[in-house]
């Protein structure tokens, strides 16, 4: 599931996300409260788009782009047991923090997730 949620900010906040999960009886590959700075999310628009005005500079993208926990596997709380869940920005089963994507080589602007679950 995508919910778009940040640290902080104009959207739902991650660990409002997660009170709201918990109460509906569901938990999340994250546990039910997850870290905020467990980013799945580091992208920031360039200046060859539009909206120049959001553009940021390299040296800018973890203050102006889109760095934030977004991405949750969402299960019956109880129903399964979270063994390991693993984060992917590269296509190659691994996870590069403060590591800009899309790319060439990974064109998604989300981290993939995986999620071994026992019963």
């Amino acid at each position: 599931i995508l919910m778009s949620t940040q640290k902080k900010g104009k959207t739902q906040d991650v660990l409002e996300f997660a009170k709201e999960y918990v109460r509906l009886g569901l938990t999340s590959c994250w546990g039910d409260t997850p870290d905020p700075k467990n980013h799945t999310t580091y992208n920031a628009r360039t200046f060859l788009q539009p909206q120049l005005n959001k553009a940021a500079k390299r040296s800018e993208f973890l203050t102006k782009g889109d760095v934030n926990p977004k991405d949750f596997i969402l299960f019956d709380r109880g129903a399964y047991k979270v063994v390991r869940t693993t984060k992917d920005n590269t296509g190659k089963k691994k996870f590069i923090e403060n590591h800009i994507f899309p790319t060439l080589d990974f064109p998604s602007d989300h981290g993939i997730l995986s999620t071994h679950l026992n019963l």
